[in-house]
C-alpha cells in the first residue's frame, strides 16, 4: 500500500484552493467558460464575490447563483460565497441605512481649556453640529491629575431668532478642502440657528484654581469612515448582517448548504470607527491612546467596562475614560481594559455569532481581517486583536496584496505607491499569526487560509506566485484563495493580475501546474501535527498598555535560524475556558490546547498580564526555558496595584529563572539550550524548514515531513541538515527527497542544495525505488556541453498562440524586450540544434536564467514545464548526432501594458538569458 506522500505524488490529493470569481451580472456563457477554465486548472472550489453584482441578494443574484450551482455540480466543484454586497464585510447589503438604530456608535469628546477658579461656565450639552450627539459625562484634568467637575444641565428654553442672516462665508464656493469644511460648518450653524426654536441644552460647570482641561464625553453616530456599517460591539447590529445576507441565502439555496455550498467568506471586517491615518513609521495610527480618536461603543461595552474598571461612581468612570485618548503609563490599565472588552465583544457579537450561525446551518465560516500596518492590534480599519477577530472562523485566515512581499527583500520599508510596507511583518509574522491560530483553536483543525496573488500587478507571474505559495506553505498555511478571476473586459484595472483574463494572460496555460503543486503540498501539510520550537508572545496586549517591540523582529531572528515558532496571545494564559495549559514536569516544554512548545519567548515590552507572569513562573519552576528579548517586562497592566496607579510594578525577583537575551543573540541562545529541532552546518539565513508530522494513512504510521525552501531569488544555498531525535541528540536527516512541483524523487543523505526559488519535501527515514529517468543529475559534469545557438525566435500573443509570427535569428542569447521583441507579452519559441559526438546517458538540460516560464522539447519529445528556477529538465539518454531543441518561454503582461500596481516594481527581462547547457 502506498504511503501518504507516495499517494499524493501519484495523484491522490484533496482540494485546497478556492479562488475568487468576481460576479457582476455576466452572461451565462461567460460564467460557464470561466468555471470550466477554473476546473481545468485543477481547482475544484470557487469563492463567489459580488464586485459589485447589480442585484445582489435580489432575483438576479438568485438566478445567477442557481446557475453557478448547477454548473459546479456538472464540473464537480464546490462553492463559497463572500458575505456582503461588496468588501469590506459589514455593509449588510445596505440594511443599516434601513435600520439607523443599528448604526455604529462611537464614544467621542470635546475639550475646553479653562483658567480657574471659575463658576457657572457653560457649553452646549451636545455637539451643535452633530444631531446624533448624546451626552455621556464630564471629566477634568489638571497638572496634578484628575479632578471632579461640578456640573448641571440647563434645559433648552425658547428664544427668538432672526429669520435671515446666514454668514457670508457659508455662501462661499470653491476654495481648498479646509475652507470648504469651514464653509460647511458655518452653513450648518446658520441652519441650526434657524431651525432650533427651542435653543440648545447647556452644560453648566465649575472648575478649581489653576488650568483645567475639561472633557465633555458624548456618543455619536456620525462617522466619516464606512458610516453605514454594522457596529462590531453590538450583537443586534451584527445580526443585521446575518438577516441581510446569511438568512436570505438559507431561504433561497439552503438545500445546497453543506453540499455544493461549503460556507461563507468574511472579507476585511473591522471596527471602522475611523479611517486610519499613518504613524511615524507608516503604520496605522489608530492605536488606543490616540488623541481625538472616536472609539467603538455600545451599551454592553459600557456595562462591561464599568465592571472591569470597578469605579466607585460615574465621576470616577468618566475620569478613567479620559485616559483612552492618551498614552501615559498611568492609563495603561484603562486602555488595556477598554481594548480587552472591545475585542472580546467583536469576537462574540460578530465572528462567533456568524460562525455559530454557519455551523448550525451546516456550512463553514472563513475569511480574514486587515492585518497590515499594525491594524491587527489596532482600531480603525483593524479588528483590534487578530486571534479574537477570527475566533469564530472554521479556518484561520490572512491575506497578502499590493506587493507586500518582494522576493529577496525581508527587512526595512518597501514603497508600494501609496505608502510604505514594513516588509519584515509580511515575511516573518503575518503567515505565522494565521497558522498559529490554526494550531491553537480546536475548531480550526489546523486549517489556515491565505488570500494570495491579488493586486501585485501584471509584473507578477507564475514564478513569483510559486515563491509566494512556498512562503505560506513553509509557514504552515494550507488553504489558498487565489485573487482573482475577473470576468470583466480585458484589461480590468481592478487589482491585477487576473487569471485567464478572457485568454489574454499568456501564462494561464501553465497556471494549473502551480495549482496542482499547491493542492499536493497543502494536502501533505494538513491533518497532522506541526512542531514549533518556541511560543512567541503576541504583542497586542502589551501595545495597548504601553511600549512594545513589534513581534516581527523576534520572528525574523528565529526564522532565519530555522527555528520554528507559533505566536501565542496572552489570553491563552488567562482564559481557561478557551485554552487548556499543560506543563511538562521534566522541563521538556508545555502545551496549549495540545500544541507543544519547548520554550516561551517574550519580545521586548514594558507590560505583561498578571496571568502571563504567573504562567512564566510556573514554567521556570518546572525547568522550562523562558526568554525575554532585550529586557524583562517591568509592569503588569492588570495587577492588584494597577487600579490606583494604572500599572503594577513587577518585583525583579518575580522573574527569577527567566533569561534576558539580546535580539541578535536569541537564535544562538535557543540552539545552545538544545531546543532547536532542525540545524544546518552552515549559516543559511534564506533557508526555511517546516517540520510536520503528516496525517496517518490507513494501517500506516504517520510520515515525518521536512519542507525546505530557498527564499532567495538570486543565490543558491547548500548545507547539511540534522534533526533532533527523541533522545535530544542531533543526527543527519535522511530519507527521500521529492520534487513535488515538477515530479521526481531521489534518496536524501542530509546534504541539501537548493537553487533560487527551489523547494523540496524530504520524507524522513523513507526509502524508495528511484527511477533514473525521474531524477535530474546533480552537479555539473566535466563534459558539460554549451548550446550556444544560433537561435531562431518567434512570438505569439496569448490569444494567437500557437500561431507564431516570423522568426528572428539571434546569434547569442539576450533580453528580447530590449531589441528583438520590445513591448511584447506572450510566448516566445526558441529553436536550435546541437550535436553530440558520442552517446550520453542521464542527460540533463539546464536553461540557466529564464524569464519566466519554460516548456522544453528535444527531438519532439516533451520534457515538461518549469515555472520557476531551476530551469533544468531530465532528458534521459541521447545518441550521438544532431538533435533539435525547442523551448517556449512566456513572459509577464507588464511588458505589454502598464498598470497601477506594477508601477512600484521593475519589469524583468524577457526570454532565455542562459547559459544553456547539457550535462
Amino acid at each position: 500500500m502506498p504511503t501518504r506522500s507516495e499517494a499524493v505524488m501519484n495523484g491522490t490529493y484533496g482540494n485546497h484552493l478556492l479562488p475568487f470569481l468576481w460576479m457582476k451580472g455576466e452572461d451565462r456563457a461567460t460564467i460557464t467558460v470561466y468555471l470550466e477554465k477554473i476546473a481545468a486548472a485543477d481547482i475544484h472550489e470557487v469563492c463567489l464575490e459580488s464586485r459589485t453584482h447589480p442585484d445582489f441578494c435580489g432575483d438576479g443574484w438568485w438566478r445567477d447563483l442557481r446557475f453557478v450551482i448547477d454548473e459546479c455540480k456538472r464540473l464537480g466543484m464546490k462553492i463559497w460565497i463572500l458575505d456582503d454586497a461588496h468588501f469590506p464585510t459589514g455593509y449588510a447589503n445596505g440594511q443599516v441605512k434601513e435600520h439607523p438604530e443599528r448604526a455604529k456608535v462611537v464614544l467621542t469628546h470635546r475639550t475646553y481649556d479653562v483658567a480657574g477658579p471659575a463658576r457657572g461656565l457653560s457649553v452646549p450639552l451636545n455637539d451643535p453640529l452633530d444631531p446624533t450627539s448624546q451626552f455621556v459625562g464630564i471629566a477634568g484634568l489638571t497638572d496634578d491629575g484628575p479632578v471632579a467637575i461640578d456640573y448641571r444641565v440647563v434645559p433648552a428654553r425658547p428664544i427668538e431668532r432672526a429669520e435671515e442672516g446666514t454668514p457670508a462665508a457659508a455662501e462661499a464656493a470653491g476654495g481648498n478642502a479646509t475652507a470648504q469644511g469651514m464653509n460647511a460648518m458655518f452653513a450648518a450653524l446658520a441652519q441650526l440657528n434657524k431651525t432650533a426654536p427651542a435653543g440648545l441644552d447647556r452644560l453648566v460647570f465649575d472648575v478649581p484654581a489653576g488650568t483645567t482641561k475639561v472633557y465633555v464625553l458624548s456618543t455619536s453616530k456620525r462617522i466619516d469612515y464606512n458610516p453605514d456599517y454594522i457596529n462590531m460591539v453590538d450583537k443586534e447590529s451584527c445580526d443585521t448582517l446575518i438577516e441581510a445576507i446569511y438568512e436570505p441565502h438559507w431561504e433561497h439555496v439552503g438545500d445546497e448548504f453543506g453540499k455544493t455550498i461549503l460556507g461563507f467568506f468574511s472579507d476585511e471586517p473591522g471596527f471602522a470607527n475611523e479611517k486610519s491615518g499613518k504613524d511615524a513609521d507608516g503604520g496605522s495610527d489608530s492605536l488606543i491612546g490616540k488623541a481625538a480618536m472616536p472609539l467603538p461603543w455600545s451599551a454592553e461595552l459600557e456595562r462591561r467596562l464599568r465592571a472591569r474598571l470597578d469605579c466607585a461612581d460615574d465621576t470616577a468612570f468618566w475620569g478613567a475614560l479620559v485616559q483612552l485618548w492618551d498614552r501615559a503609563e498611568t492609563g495603561a490599565r484603562t486602555r488595556h481594559a477598554y481594548m480587552d472588552v472591545a475585542t472580546e465583544l467583536y469576537r462574540e457579537c460578530f465572528d462567533e455569532n456568524i460562525g455559530s450561525w454557519c455551523r448550525t446551518h451546516g456550512v463553514m465560516h472563513i475569511g480574514h481581517v486587515i492585518e497590515d500596518k499594525g491594524a491587527h492590534e489596532r482600531l480603525g480599519s483593524g479588528a483590534g486583536h487578530f486571534f479574537r477577530a477570527i475566533g469564530g472562523q472554521d479556518m484561520a485566515g490572512v491575506d497578502i496584496v499590493i506587493n507586500q512581499l518582494v522576493p529577496g527583500v525581508d527587512d526595512g520599508y518597501h514603497s508600494y505607491g501609496r505608502g510604505l510596507w514594513d516588509i519584515a511583518f509580511f515575511n516573518y509574522m503575518l503567515p505565522k499569526m494565521g497558522s498559529s491560530a490554526a494550531h491553537l483553536d480546536p475548531k480550526k483543525q489546523g486549517r489556515c487560509m491565505a488570500e494570495v496573488f491579488g493586486a501585485f500587478g501584471w509584473h507578477e507571474g507564475l514564478r513569483e506566485m510559486k515563491w509566494i505559495a512556498d512562503h505560506f506553505l513553509v509557514r504552515g498555511v494550507n488553504y489558498f484563495v487565489p485573487h482573482a478571476f475577473s470576468m470583466s473586459a480585458f484589461p480590468d484595472g481592478d487589482c491585477p493580475p487576473h487569471f485567464y483574463a478572457h485568454g489574454n494572460n499568456p501564462q494561464f496555460r501553465h497556471f494549473g501546474h502551480l495549482m496542482t503543486y499547491l493542492n499536493r503540498m497543502a494536502t501533505l501539510l494538513s491533518g497532522g501535527t506541526a512542531h514549533p520550537v518556541a511560543a512567541v508572545l503576541y504583542d497586542a496586549d502589551a501595545a495597548w498598555a504601553g511600549r512594545a517591540q513589534p513581534a516581527q523582529r523576534v520572528c525574523r531572528a528565529l526564522t532565519r535560524a530555522q527555528i520554528d515558532f507559533d505566536i501565542v496571545p496572552e489570553e491563552a494564559f488567562a482564559d481557561a475556558g478557551r485554552y487548556a495549559l499543560d506543563v511538562c514536569p521534566d522541563g521538556h516544554g508545555f502545551s496549549i490546547n495540545g500544541q507543544r512548545y519547548r520554550c516561551l519567548v517574550i519580545p521586548a515590552r514594558a507590560f505583561v498580564g498578571a496571568a502571563t507572569l504567573a504562567f512564566c513562573q510556573r514554567l521556570v519552576a518546572a525547568g522550562v526555558t523562558v526568554v525575554a528579548v532585550d529586557e524583562l517586562p517591568r509592569c503588569t497592566y492588570d495587577g492588584d496595584g494597577a487600579r490606583d496607579t494604572g500599572a503594577t510594578a513587577i518585583d525583579p525577583a518575580a522573574w527569577a529563572g527567566a533569561d534576558v537575551v539580546a535580539l541578535d543573540a536569541l537564535a544562538a541562545a535557543v540552539r545552545d539550550a538544545r531546543l532547536d529541532d532542525v540545524r544546518g552546518t552552515a549559516d543559511v539565513p534564506w533557508l526555511r524548514v517546516y517540520h510536520y508530522t503528516g496525517a496517518a494513512a490507513a494501517g500506516e504510521p504517520p510520515e515525518e515531513y521536512y519542507f525546505c525552501v530557498n527564499e532567495h531569488p538570486r543565490a543558491a544555498l547548500a548545507t547539511e541538515l540534522s534533526v533532533r531525535g527523541a533522545d535530544g541528540e542531533l543526527a543527519p536527516l535522511t530519507g527521500v527527497r521529492h520534487d513535488v512541483l515538477n515530479g521526481g524523487s531521489t534518496s536524501f543523505d542530509g546534504a541539501l542544495a537548493l537553487a533560487p526559488y527551489e523547494s523540496c519535501l524530504i520524507v524522513a527515514g523513507a526509502t524508495a525505488d528511484v527511477s533514473a529517468a525521474d531524477a535530474v543529475a546533480p552537479g555539473a559534469a566535466p563534459d558539460t556541453l554549451d548550446i550556444a545557438g544560433p537561435w531562431h525566435v518567434a512570438h505569439a500573443s496569448a490569444r494567437a498562440y500557437p500561431a507564431f509570427g516570423t522568426e528572428q535569428q539571434l546569434d547569442e542569447l539576450a533580453d528580447l524586450d530590449q531589441e528583438a521583441f520590445p513591448g511584447c507579452a506572450g510566448t516566445f519559441r526558441y529553436r536550435t540544434t546541437f550535436t553530440l559526438a558520442a552517446d550520453r546517458t542521464r542527460v540533463t538540460l539546464d536553461l540557466g536564467d529564464v524569464y519566466e516560464t519554460a516548456e522544453a522539447r528535444v527531438d519532439g519529445a516533451a520534457l515538461g514545464v518549469r515555472i520557476a528556477p531551476p530551469y533544468t529538465f531530465a532528458v534521459g539518454d541521447l545518441p550521438a548526432g544532431e538533435h533539435e531543441l525547442v523551448v517556449e518561454v512566456i513572459n509577464t503582461v507588464d511588458h505589454q501594458m502598464c498598470d497601477y500596481f506594477s508601477m512600484s516594481e521593475p519589469t524583468e527581462p524577457t526570454g532565455i538569458l542562459g547559459p544553456v547547457t547539457l550535462r
